[in-house]
């Protein structure tokens, strides 16, 4: 069976569970705008005209498509119940809804999971036009719930594709670790992961972050083609892959050392262990059924308490189709994440567990890893990083 196949299989599974009679995925001119859940409900999210995929929690899998692109959604034997048409969907829609009688139908709007937020407002207006006259109307509810489950219980398929995005990440922080020389820039390190990436024909799951020594711009910004690297200096490296459609997001750190040192410094090892301990104090912790910020406290208090300023981010989030993959966060509850901490950790889910500390002197001291939830804790996905690599140049 195929991923797709197994997809819309757990997604009537919840569907059934969270006693939802319907979810509607409402989609148009995809090559434009392109809904998230289209990953998890076709082989081809290449659609021209008004489209609707329909799952219904008595089994149903429904698709009403334009005539010009029923062929390819037919050929992959997905859907029991293609209807095509050439005017327009508003009758086929009503015709299927008439039929169904659904009292709830989940539609992909979100105030806090971007990744169930597909639904433009322009088509959300357009299918409340559609269903004007109608009780449907007044039955359109968040997919919210639907998706949060959907994208984070990873299927057997699913985890092994991440694993091998690791694997091939964690080849690109070897590689990069090895080929270190004075005087590269953060952007000449950034090419190693470029030739990690063409060795395994795969693409960036995210423009590789690269920290050189403490003169580096911390956060989401592009490599420096002037900070070089220098004795003494950390190298941070965040980076991550997309393999057959998954992905990977792993940190690893490297200190190089100073002209007469022969080890690392102490003020770094204890930077590095605070973090590294922080990681594993959450990850003994996690279990199915806490709410992320459980967790994210966790790690939080231990970095606060070993004399270090707070974190300004969540401690994880969820990885799979995308690098940051909505639904739980292991995170604060702070404004600019809603209410995803608060949501439930469930078993499969597959989340990062990353946080830092910023050393004046030497830079950027951060570590990330990769664990999938158990039945009873969590199994690591990376080969975690016990103490800082170290070059001597």
């Amino acid at each position: 069976m195929s991923l797709i196949k197994e997809k819309v299989k757990q997604a009537i599974a919840i569907l059934q569970e969270l006693n939802i009679d319907m979810w509607l995925t409402y989609v148009r001119k995809t090559s434009e705008i392109r809904d998230p859940s289209l990953f998890f409900l076709t082989e081809n999210t290449w659609l021209t005209w008004q489209t609707c995929f329909i799952l219904t929690k008595e089994g149903k899998k429904i698709v009403i498509v334009g005539r010009y692109d029923a062929p390819d959604i037919k050929k992959q034997q997905i859907y029991d119940e293609i209807v095509s048409y050439d005017l327009g969907i508003k009758d086929e829609l009503l015709n299927i809804l008439e039929r169904n009688k659904p009292e709830t139908i989940a539609v992909n709007y979100s105030e806090d999971n971007v990744a169930a937020d597909g639904l433009t407002y322009g088509l959300y207006l357009k299918l409340r036009k559609i269903l004007e006259g109608t009780p449907y109307k007044d039955r359109l509810i968040s997919s919210e719930k639907i998706l949060t489950a959907l994208r984070g219980r990873k299927i057997p398929e699913e985890v092994d594709r991440i694993k091998k995005a690791v694997e091939i990440s964690e080849v690109g922080h070897e590689l990069l670790k090895n080929n270190i020389q004075l005087g590269m820039t953060e952007t000449d390190l950034a090419n190693i992961l470029k030739a990690n990436n063409e060795k395994f024909g795969v693409e960036y799951a995210y423009p590789p972050l690269i920290n050189v020594g403490p003169e580096t711009t911390i956060g989401h910004g592009s490599p420096s083609s002037i900070i070089t690297v220098k004795h003494g200096y950390l190298v941070n490296v965040d980076y991550g892959v997309i393999y057959d459609g998954y992905a990977s997001d792993i940190q690893r750190l490297t200190y190089v050392l100073g002209e007469k040192e022969t080890s690392v410094p102490l003020e770094v090892k204890k930077a590095f262990d605070t973090c590294k301990n922080a990681i594993t104090e959450a990850a003994d912790k996690i279990r199915p059924g806490m709410k992320g910020y459980e967790i994210d406290n966790i790690a939080r208090e231990y970095v606060v308490s070993s004399g270090y300023p707070e974190f300004m981010h969540a401690l994880g989030h969820q990885v799979g189709i995308n690098v940051h993959d909505g639904g739980c966060l292991i995170g604060p509850k702070w404004e600019k994440y809603g209410r995803s901490p608060e949501l439930k950790i469930e078993k499969n889910n597959i989340f990062t567990l990353e946080l830092h500390v910023y050393l004046e002197k030497y830079g950027y001291c951060s570590i990330e890893e990769m664990i999938k939830v158990t039945e009873n804790g969590c199994v690591f996905l990376t080969n975690r990083q016990t103490e800082p690599w170290v070059v001597k140049l």
